[in-house]
């Protein structure tokens, strides 16, 4: 597994949102559009983790409960003491009391004692009564032949019941994390393999099947209106146009009443060769981007009308759902030149430039290593858009960026060179206060964890039953346990790099296309300088007022003074 699939199979056991949000998102709804996955990234192994995390933590919270019912059998008074005592403490993990008022935390802090206190006192009390009740008691002439003490015997037994369900359902979930970790740091090590997934559950089985083919296909449907789902946040677009009905003969251009053919398709496909020559037509091998990936992103919006299309006079589904009712994850290529000559479809085509910053390995002139290659695991993704549509040439360049993992998952790399009571350690170092709210919650868990079961299986989703149907994708799970920015200063240079080199690289070949045609490329190259180079042009006698600003994030304010 790649350094990024194995950090987000972390996320399963670290982070509950991200494991029921993923699980959530791919395997309750079967209709569900999968993103794509880039950079190495696999789906899969992060699905095995997550459902292996999700009944790891049933069977605790199971436990948990069962403990709690037998302690309100034989001993409720010390049981529901207890669960008085969790409280506070699991009121102090909440965010809102954590960020809240000083006071607040003091009066919590204050209940936490007192209820400590009052549990320890009634462990106490329960002793004194059971000793004292058994000096009181006549001793049974048995007793006194065995040589049998009662009150000690008693007393005993009372302490051991009113301590039972505190020291048992707290080393429940103490053994829960311990567990959590030597899985960490066990099965999630740096080259550990792909696990193997056992499904028996037919209808999951076909799920992941489908998750498994779709997350490596060409068409990416979306929910909300992010086109670029699973590739990271935009940091860069601009977009250039050109009249097609003007030409250059020698050095005079001239506009002509028929525009010049231009086929979006042979365009991508100049386009996508000059590209390729970046990775494997360099002069030597260390100079070419070894991990330069170029693909097709063929993007639509997955809300679908479920029979609006009519095949010898009956209802069928959309074209981009397939036979099985299931949304389509891979365009042919005759699709896609249609789509590419088609701009104002509801179905749009880009091509797909994906740099991961993997990086190489070093060696010198001798064939020996000097550095190996390092994984800087940020992901550097172009979107270019082609379309011939009015008389005009239309560029469209978008530049997304997927930042690394998010740091606290990064913890499978230090712990399997840690002994094992090391571990353990550092399992309940990192919970503390969470570990009293985890006994708390696990009733309340089970119960919401039955009813989520029982209105799967009852509501399941059909699309059939709807006119019109959500098939898109919510979110990506790469993106969801993503960093919120890049991590080190030279994630940031080589986004900037790539970033200017594949879009000189599309300016040049563009402009080489439109030459070869004769189309007048003036107005092209002024474009094409002005968005690269962050300037703008002012023509004769032009003015510019107001505050303007250059560059990437940058802003411009104005204070208008109030007048006296």
């Amino acid at each position: 597994m790649s350094n990024v699939t194995r950090y987000l199979c972390a996320a399963a056991y670290l982070d509950g949102g991200f494991r029921d949000r993923t699980l959530g998102e791919l395997l309750f709804d079967p209709f569900r559009a999968v993103p794509p996955s880039y950079g190495g990234f696999d789906l899969m192994p992060v699905i095995h983790h997550c459902r292996r995390s999700r009944t790891m933590l049933v069977v605790r919270d199971c436990l948990i409960t069962a403990f709690f019912v037998i302690g309100l059998l034989i001993a409720p008074l010390s049981t529901v003491t207890w669960l008085f005592a969790l409280v506070p403490f699991a009121l102090l993990t909440v965010d809102g009391v954590r960020r809240g008022p000083l006071f607040l935390r003091v009066l919590i802090w204050l209940w936490a004692a007192y209820a400590l206190f009052a549990l320890l006192f009634l462990v106490i009390l329960t002793e004194v009564v059971t000793v004292v009740s058994g000096l009181f008691s006549e001793r049974s002439p048995y007793e006194d032949f065995y040589g049998l003490d009662a009150p000690s015997t008693a007393g005993g037994g009372s302490l051991a019941q009113a301590l039972l369900v505190p020291v048992v359902t707290l080393g429940i979930a103490v053994v829960y994390r311990i567990a959590i970790y030597l899985t960490l740091a066990g099965t999630l090590r740096p080259g550990t393999p792909e696990p193997i997934s056992r499904v028996t559950n037919p209808k999951t089985g076909r799920r992941l099947d489908y998750i498994r083919r779709a997350q490596w296909g060409n068409v990416t449907m979306y929910a909300n209106e992010d086109a670029f789902m699973g590739a990271g946040s935009i940091e860069r677009s601009w977009s250039i146009a050109v009249e097609l009905d003007r030409v250059r003969d020698g050095q005079t251009s001239r506009r002509q009443d028929d525009p010049i053919d231009i086929d979006p398709v042979e365009l991508h496909a100049f386009v996508r060769a000059r590209l390729v020559d970046m990775r494997d037509r360099v002069l030597r091998p260390n100079e070419g981007i070894q991990r330069l990936d170029i693909g097709d992103h063929v993007v639509t919006r997955g809300i679908f009308t479920v029979t609006d299309w009519h095949r010898d006079r009956a209802p069928v589904a959309h074209p981009f759902i397939d036979k099985d009712g299931l949304p389509r994850f891979q365009a042919t290529p005759e699709e896609i030149a249609a789509i590419a000559r088609h701009p104002q479809g509801g179905v749009r085509y880009y091509q797909r430039v994906t740099i991961n910053n993997a990086g190489q390995e070093i060696r010198d002139l001798h064939g020996n290593l000097v550095a190996p290659a390092e994984d800087q695991e940020a992901l550097t993704s172009a979107f270019i858009y082609l379309a011939v549509e009015g008389r005009m040439l239309y560029t469209q360049f978008v530049v997304t960026v997927l930042p690394p993992a998010f740091g606290p998952y990064r913890v499978v790399d230090r712990l399997p060179t840690m002994t094992g009571g090391r571990i353990a350690w550092e399992a309940v170092k990192v919970l503390r206060l969470r570990l009293l709210r985890d006994v708390l919650a696990a009733p309340v868990r089970v119960v919401r964890t039955a009813v989520q079961a029982i209105r799967q299986n009852v509501t399941a989703p059909d699309p059939r039953k709807h006119i019109v149907y959500p098939y898109g994708s919510r979110f990506s799970v790469r993106e969801l346990g993503a960093s919120e920015d890049l991590q080190t200063h030279i994630q940031v240079l080589d986004v900037a790099k790539y970033v200017r080199m594949i879009e000189q690289r599309l300016t040049e070949a563009v402009l080489d296309f439109l030459e070869e045609r004769r189309v007048e490329t003036g107005a092209y190259r002024l474009q094409a300088a002005s968005v690269t180079m962050n300037t703008v042009s002012v023509g004769a006698g032009g003015t510019v007022s107001g505050p303007i600003a250059f560059g990437q994030h940058a802003s411009a304010t104005v204070n208008n003074p109030k007048p006296a």
